[in-house]
């Protein structure tokens, strides 16, 4: 992958010589000021002047010459500033769109590894400080490093004096606000993970904020919380005391400038010393130079921590997702696409983290089929839905939807062959309209669909604490809904936009076993009955209804056939069933208990 940083440099590269170049005459000009204020003062105390390049016989040509190179100098470091700012607006919309599009691109399973503090903490933060080294770092860097650069040369040729004193001076200073800057710049970074840490912390707790309260987990969470809050606030404290330290040296610094470049005048000067003289001196250091003497540790803070949210930008984005190599175990199934099914797959492996997770897969779902998928839990089932949507790193020697290779199309054309409704249904801060068209701004003549979908999926508007029907706002993540109104509303959403496979992981759940048997009259075996339908349930009740069920173990598929064909055969089946069926008494026990 490219770097980000030359990213940054050499991206619309004629930008950022303009601003080198705007920068540059306003370090020149900014010295040509006190050049004609010396002249002016010479002339009018009758000193002969030893500079000839430029000379004016009216003494008031100096005062207006002084005035137009200060206003220009000015000009050009305010044009500096505002096309760094433009040039880093630019990248902040490079960077954002790039982020946006590794975040959709990553996987279900590479993405579990991913605190979501961590990526908020990108874009809310690094995205602008991998910028900072064209709006802060240039500029500064740029108004910083040619007034030191061209201001000792300055000195000695109108003064007639060497370099080396000044120059020494500027070194050590230099080296001492790098070291500081470095110092600092370590703080940042520590600030932003710490940030990034507690962010993490207090969007978990947001979320699951309810449950934490029921279980009395309240006050350990915000232990978590306050703790990392101390960390942060030390560290913004040894932050801010080395910052006011680089301050402080930036600002008494020029007094010591000062001395030393008069001293070495007084010294080393061949001619006596003229009142023009020493004021374009004490202009060129005690003026000239101390904004870039203040500017300097900061210019080196600002490079480093652009530096750091340059790499963690980069170790995002050069995430890459799992992919599952080959397996090298043979299958009896054909690879031969075959148009009667509506999903085949050949051969699907899933490794994450040096784990299997799915196995050797082979499955042929025809079309109006209605699949169950039953097994302990972690035997996958979860993970073969995830990996038929190509949200994992599984390999496939073969996968059709239809008449299509789905190894051979885009995402989004694979995607669009399903609907997908997980356990725990997805429901944004919008209306309940809103929600089951998964549109903002829908038109009002679509009510009707969407009312018959909440109908079909047992969502009734009349009793389900919905006062203001559609137009109901429903809370982020659905706080205000139960789980098997969630549910429901993301199976009236499947219903709503029609697609043809249907992938249900264990969406029933939550509701009770009357809603249960309404949902399958009405909707799994009413209105979808011509749709492929791929469920996940640990529900026995439901096994009696689909067409075939596929018993997984460890990942994988270890038997299939029908409710009575599996217990008939399989000992294993028979286990897990005796096993559903006890827990699903105990846990009736203990909520008629309750």
């Amino acid at each position: 992958m490219k770097s980000l940083f030359s990213e940054v440099v050499f991206t619309r590269f004629h930008a950022r010589i303009i601003v080198l170049l705007c920068s540059l005459m306003a370090a020149l000009l900014g010295l040509l000021g006190p050049f004609f204020q010396k002249e002016f003062i010479d002339q009018l105390t009758g000193v002969q002047s030893r500079l000839h390049f430029v000379h004016f016989e009216n003494p008031l040509a100096y005062v207006v010459g002084a005035f137009l190179c200060v206003l220009l100098a000015q000009g050009f470091s305010q044009l500096t500033n505002f096309l760094s700012v433009r040039e880093a607006l630019y990248m902040q919309k490079v960077f954002a769109k790039r982020l946006y599009d590794k975040t959709l691109h990553l996987q279900v399973d590479t993405m579990s590894g991913k605190p979501v503090g961590e990526i908020v903490q990108l874009y809310a933060t690094d995205v602008q400080g991998a910028t900072v080294f064209l709006d802060q770092t240039l500029p500064a860097g740029c108004s910083t490093l040619f007034p030191l650069i061209l201001a000792p040369f300055a000195i000695s040729l109108l003064f007639d004096i060497p370099l080396w004193p000044t120059v020494i001076l500027m070194f050590t200073i230099a080296s001492l606000n790098t070291f500081m800057a470095f110092r600092q710049s370590k703080f940042f970074y520590r600030f932003k993970q710490l940030a990034g840490e507690r962010i993490g912390l207090v969007n978990e707790w947001i979320q699951n904020i309810r449950t934490i309260r029921i279980l009395g987990w309240t006050h350990h969470f915000e232990g978590n919380i306050f703790a990392k809050r101390i960390v942060e606030t030390n560290n913004r404290v040894l932050m801010v005391t080395n910052g006011q330290i680089m301050n402080a040296i930036s600002s008494s610094i020029t007094f010591v400038l000062n001395v030393v470049a008069l001293g070495t005048l007084v010294l080393y000067s061949k001619h006596q010393l003229t009142s023009g003289e020493l004021l374009a001196l004490l202009w060129i250091v005690a003026v000239f130079l101390t904004r870039p003497f203040r500017q300097m540790p900061w210019f080196f803070t600002f490079a480093f921590d652009s530096w750091t949210s340059l790499k963690r930008l980069e170790s995002f984005l050069g995430t890459k997702n799992n992919e599952t190599a080959a397996s090298k175990e043979a299958s009896s199934y054909h690879k031969e696409q075959d148009d009667k099914y509506a999903v085949q797959v050949h051969n699907l492996n899933l490794v994450i983290g040096g784990r299997k997770i799915l196995s050797n897969i082979d499955l042929k779902i025809a079309h109006g089929e209605f699949v169950a998928v039953v097994g302990e839990v972690g035997a996958g089932k979860s993970m073969l839905l995830l990996s038929l949507l190509r949200e994992t790193g599984a390999h496939f020697d073969s996968y059709f939807l239809g008449d299509k290779d789905a190894l051979k199309i885009p995402l989004d054309e694979v995607r669009a062959y399903y609907a997908y409704v997980p356990q725990e249904g997805f429901i944004m801060s919008a209306s309940l309209r809103e929600n089951v068209a998964f549109l903002y701004d829908i038109e009002a003549e679509r009510d009707p669909l969407i009312e018959e979908s909440l109908h079909l999926a047992q969502f009734d508007l009349n009793t389900e604490r919905v006062e203001k029907g559609l137009s109901t706002e429903i809370g982020e993540r659905g706080v205000n809904l139960s789980g098997g109104q969630r549910q429901r509303v993301g199976l009236a959403r499947v219903h709503f936009h029609k697609a043809p496979i249907l992938l249900l992981d264990d969406c029933l759940s939550a509701v009770d076993v009357d809603t249960e048997q309404k949902l399958f009259e009405q909707l799994l075996l009413g209105s979808w009955k011509n749709r492929t339908r791929l469920l996940v349930t640990h529900r026995l009740s439901a096994l009696h209804r689909v067409d075939r069920i596929l018993f997984m173990e460890e990942g994988r598929i270890i038997d299939q056939g029908s409710f009575e064909e599996l217990l008939a055969r399989n000992q294993k089946f028979r286990e897990y069933t005796t096993t559903v069926a006890k827990e699903a008494s105990e846990k009736n026990q203990e909520v008629s208990n309750v």
